[in-house]
Order: C-alpha cells, then structure tokens, then sequence
C-alpha cells in the first residue's frame, strides 16, 4: 500500500471517531488488530482485537462524559507505518484539573488497515492520574 493511503486511512480512521462513527473507524482495523496503551490506570493494557481496540475508545469517552477530543496535527506515512501526532483533551467531574496532552501515535499498517499500534504521552504520569481510579 501506498504511504498516501495509509496516512488517509489513519486521518479517516480519526475523522470516525470524532464523529462518533465507530463501525466506520472499527472498518479501518484489521480484525486481529491490537493496541498498546502503556501507564498505570484503568484503561492501559494491551487491546487485541478490533472490537476491545473500539472499546478502549469508548471507555475513555465514557469517563470523559463525551468531552474527549483528538486534534491531529499531522500523520506521517510510509507504506508500512504511520505516526500520528496529536493533542487531546478531556474532562472529568471528578477530576479538578482538565487534560491536555500531547500523543504520537505509532502505527504498524497493513492491506491499508491499522493492523498494530501504540500509544505515547507526552507526560504519562498526568495520563495516568487522569485516566486512574
């Protein structure tokens, strides 16, 4: 696949999830796709599978009470991989502090699919107060 391809797919993929299209982003998942989600909180682990990949997203909505938001800046692609680098917010009522933070998220590609992929912060240890019990 081309690296044209491949940084729409992860700019289509992104574009789902803000409208709220879940079938449209699970689509741009390879079925046994998986997703690293590293800290300490309730939503980090290991997600295998496009639909617990879904369900990550959803949770982190959930908590957020829907005010979570991506802001990608920009997706670099070759025909292997993609990173996309972004921002995103959330809030929690029961958080006195909004989130802010910085992601580079590094994508293994294939047949124009997100087949693996991890996720990096900026400051981990803001993630994981945020996202923790």
């Amino acid at each position: 696949m081309s690296a044209q391809r491949n940084a729409q797919t992860v700019r289509d993929f992104y574009e789902a999830l803000d409208k709220g299209d879940l079938d449209g982003a699970m689509a741009l998942l390879t079925d046994d796709s998986v997703l690293h989600v590293p800290g300490r909180s309730t939503n980090t682990g290991t997600y295998e599978g496009r639909e617990a990949v879904i369900g990550f997203v959803v949770k982190a909505a959930t908590l957020s009470q829907g005010t979570l938001r991506i802001d990608v800046h920009r997706v670099l692609a070759d025909d292997k991989a993609a990173v996309a680098l972004a921002t995103y917010t959330a809030t929690r009522s029961d958080r006195s502090v909004p989130l802010e933070n910085n992601l580079a998220h590094v994508i293994t590609m294939r047949d124009g699919k997100i087949a693996e992929s991890w996720l990096h912060s900026r400051d981990q240890y803001e993630v994981d107060a945020f996202w923790g019990e």
